[in-house]
């Protein structure tokens, strides 16, 4: 299984920072143990890490040849090196099986981070060039209603590697700030959540952890500024992946997905005022909202000769299916101890059943229930209620631009009694609400989202919130040396490179 995360990544204010993050790599291989070794200059760092991963990191102190490289050498270094530990990958993989079925293909998961589903081709984008995700979309399985747990990075993604909504691992902030904001936090997922890599380890699988950060060899090139050479160098990026398969004969034995944690952050604008967030298509909102661009994301998926080419799939799916389904591909157990929410895709995506197993999607906005939706079983409709929405501001905005994100309580919410109600089949982009004159079954249907939010509370366990704000706080004896402000250690690429020829041997 082949696990990658890319990820298109801004910083504030007009100092954009691109990133491409592979979430992981996961081979059906022995598996491949290193040991991490790194030189801290205080205290141990406590291990909170979305994937279970083994990595050779090694990392000492800086040179006086190392400082006199200059910052585009460490960059061609690190880009490179990414690249080579992939290939590494699949070579390895190449020489070391034999044999593939059914139920041990290779995977690739590939996420994006704040990537809009309208910033691809094959979503309707028309500016930006996406040739390679356009591939997917064409030689797969299109999700047109494909939900992300939540409209933020950190509980999205634990809901991702778990299957489970945030809340239920304590990854739902009850305070102001719903993501990890530093890498020496002491919050994380709990080491008692069973991630999908945790799962296929035991059945054999390989896995590993890789980012891959953008360079400047796109920047320029788009029609929209930095963000869009961004998401076109993550394109290019996407098209190395799938040629590698192509190369060494692995496309009709493995799967691959292309997802977004959560809609684009459409407030994201430099201080020059060019836009450095993405575009949602026709939908409102954005990252950090419930409204459907906040949480409706991209959903590709490929698999020739198992998944139907060039096929559309409109019924509700989740980021937290990819947990069961990969699971269950890979001919390992589901975790019995605990509610998994996300559901197996592959009957839905052979044309087995053509209706979602979601009759019911919870939107939390950090650890508030925010609004449900409801796919009844005898209809077409997708009813969707709000209890609460973000106050935009401007207020006749698509966003909050004086708040730089919106927020889930007290005076940046307003609160509905009853509920607003929308009918996403007929209205969704989320316009024009209902009312009991408009909808004849407005309380039938408030009734039974209100009965499913009931049950749904109930099966809710009281766990340590993970994001409080002493969980939050950075704190300097948490500190990887490598990525510390003071940079006072490197890490040795050249020492990396010799690893993995060791390794590849």
């Amino acid at each position: 299984m082949l696990l990658w995360d890319s990820v298109p990544k801004q910083r504030w204010k007009g100092n954009p920072l691109f990133s491409f993050h592979v979430t992981g790599l996961c081979t059906h291989l022995p598996i491949i143990r290193e040991q991490t070794s790194c030189v801290k200059t205080r205290g141990r760092n406590r291990n909170h890490s979305m994937l279970q991963v083994t990595k050779k990191t090694v990392c000492i102190r800086r040179t006086t040849e190392i400082e006199r490289m200059t910052k585009n050498d460490r960059e061609r270094r690190r880009k490179k090196m990414r690249l080579l530990l992939f290939l590494t990958v699949c070579q390895y993989a190449i020489s070391s099986v034999h044999t593939y079925s059914v139920s041990n293909p290779n995977v690739i998961l590939l996420m994006a981070d704040d990537l809009g589903i309208g910033d691809l081709g094959c979503y309707g984008n028309r500016t930006l060039r996406t040739p390679y995700i356009d591939r997917l979309a064409k030689e797969g399985v299109t999700l047109t209603q494909h939900i992300a747990a939540s409209p933020l990075c950190t509980p999205s993604r634990a809901a991702f590697l778990t299957g489970r909504y945030p809340i239920r691992s304590g990854m739902a902030a009850f305070s102001r700030v719903g993501v990890f904001l530093f890498s020496a936090s002491s919050g994380g997922l709990p080491s008692e959540e069973i991630t999908f890599s945790k799962l296929l380890k035991q059945r054999g699988y390989a896995t590993a952890l890789i980012a891959l950060y953008a360079s400047n060899m796109f920047r320029g090139k788009s029609k929209h500024g930095l963000y869009g050479d961004a998401v076109e160098e993550m394109d290019w990026s996407v098209g190395q992946i799938l040629d590698v398969l192509e190369k060494y004969n692995l496309r009709s034995k493995t799967l691959v997905y292309f997802s977004s944690d959560q809609g684009a952050h459409t407030e994201e604008i430099s201080s020059s005022g060019e836009v450095h967030g993405g575009y949602n298509g026709i939908y409102k909102g954005g990252k950090s909202t419930n409204w459907e661009g906040g949480i409706r994301v991209p959903g590709l998926l490929r698999w020739p000769g198992l998944i139907p080419a060039g096929t559309y799939m409109d019924e509700p799916t989740s980021n937290m299916d990819i947990f069961p389904t990969i699971v269950k591909l890979a001919g390992a157990q589901l975790p019995y101890d605990r509610i998994i929410d996300g559901h197996d895709l592959m009957p839905l995506l052979q044309g087995k059943v053509t209706r979602s197993k979601h009759e019911f999607l919870f939107h939390y906005c950090n650890a508030y229930l925010n609004a449900v939706r409801w796919h009844p079983g005898n209809s077409e409709s997708v009813w969707k209620v709000f209890f609460f929405t973000p106050n935009f501001s401007p207020e006749d905005s698509n966003g909050c631009y004086d708040s730089h994100v919106c927020f889930c309580h007290g005076g940046f919410i307003t609160r509905h009694d009853p509920p607003l109600l929308f009918d996403l089949s007929r209205d969704p982009e989320e316009k024009v609400p209902l009312t009991p004159k408009t909808e004849s079954r407005f309380y039938e249907i408030l009734k039974v989202i209100q009965l499913a939010v009931a049950s749904h509370t109930r099966s809710l366990q009281a766990v340590p919130d993970q994001l409080s704000w002493d969980n939050l706080l950075w704190k300097p004896w948490l500190q990887p040396c490598c990525s510390s402000l003071f940079q006072s250690c490197y890490c040795d690429y050249e020492s990396e490179d010799s690893l993995l020829e060791v390794h590849s041997g």
